[in-house]
């Protein structure tokens, strides 16, 4: 397995202990029993091994040596750390950007999860719901009245069964989107470790704790639901978009920490506090800059005359683009808690 970096001691491909030092240098996975060295994730069934997990947290548990070796792999100037410093806006979207770039193999592998559904999704519901409101050319003479009343009229028209159709598509577009959503963030803590990302190691891990996270995600609805309904009256505004930054990191905090329900929203409420308006200002910008490649597909669309070339250009956009947003969420979480806020 080669020397220890201790001692320099010949150690076994065993060994979990330095023979020379007594140095911990491995880690049995729990779960599949597999000897992992050096690693955030076992590399067999990525699973967390809290040990190595705690270094990325606690600056002080990093050797500086290890750090310095670290920031020389980057080459753009501006990125001097691998988890920036939480309102350091500019080095966020460079350490991401490389993040990105250095993986893009195994992210765009854990997007397609999300995309390659959706473009199924969406071929399916174009055709087995051909109907005049299904079709957005019609949607276009009617006014924001006319829309609800319309859309309402025509919506009683169709089969139950092809609305029970169309919301268990959903449902499974959804489920999609968060697996491939957390197991890119697991990647992006992977990277932040310095490790090489692993697709399958990521997707694993994240399936194991999917029905957590699906708990976890129709409680938070239930707590935003009145929120949401009252912003329908502007009012409740303010307070939907407070909460929801609040809870924001309540799903990466599940699958990162191994938390539960209560104690992930409790987190992701104290990781906030008093970083409100940098984590705001930084969630804002990060949505601009994925909105600009949709927003430069609608100005081509009116050229397009098949709504399924529409269909899977848009796909195949948000599929290379949204990683960028998942790897971006999940350093930040990683910031906010590896710098403590401002007392």
């Amino acid at each position: 397995m080669g020397a220890c970096k201790n001692c320099d001691f010949e150690n076994t491909e065993s060994s979990l202990f330095c023979g020379g030092c007594g140095k911990e240098i491995a880690t049995q996975c729990e779960r599949c029993r597999t000897i992992n060295r050096n690693q955030t994730f076992c590399t067999n069934c990525g699973q967390v091994l809290s040990h190595d997990l705690g270094e990325i947290y606690n600056p002080g548990a990093v050797d500086e040596s290890e750090n310095e070796k670290s920031k020389t792999d980057i080459p753009s100037p501006s990125v001097t750390r691998l988890i920036p410093e939480p309102g350091k806006l500019v080095d966020l979207i460079s350490i991401s950007s490389y993040a990105y770039r250095k993986n893009f193999k195994n992210f765009l592998i854990l997007s397609l999860i999300n995309g390659i559904p959706v473009l199924v999704i969406g071929i399916i519901l174009r055709t087995a719901l051909e109907t005049d409101w299904v079709s957005l050319a019609n949607f276009q003479p009617y006014n924001d009245g006319q829309l609800s009343e319309n859309l309402m009229s025509d919506l009683k028209s169709i089969p139950i069964w092809k609305l029970f159709s169309i919301f268990i598509l959903i449902l499974i577009g959804l489920v999609a989107n968060l697996i491939s959503v957390m197991a890119i963030i697991v990647g992006a803590a992977q990277f932040a470790n310095s490790e090489k990302v692993s697709s399958i190691a990521c997707l694993n891990y994240t399936l194991s704790k999917i029905g957590r996270l699906i708990l976890l995600s129709l409680f938070l609805i239930g707590l935003l639901i009145i929120p949401f309904l009252l912003s329908i009256m502007l009012i409740g505004i303010p307070i939907l978009l407070y909460l929801f930054v609040r809870w924001y990191f309540s799903l990466p905090s599940m699958a990162l920490d191994n938390t539960g329900i209560t104690r992930s929203i409790q987190m992701s409420w104290d990781l906030v506090e008093k970083r409100w308006w940098v984590t705001f200002g930084t969630g804002l910008v990060i949505v601009i800059l994925m909105t600009i490649p949709t927003y430069l597909l609608n100005l081509l669309s009116p050229s397009l005359n098949s709504d399924f070339i529409i269909l899977l250009i848009d796909v195949c956009v948000t599929t290379l683009v949204s990683p960028f947003q998942a790897i971006a969420t999940g350093l930040y979480f990683l910031s906010l808690k590896k710098f403590p806020k401002e007392q």
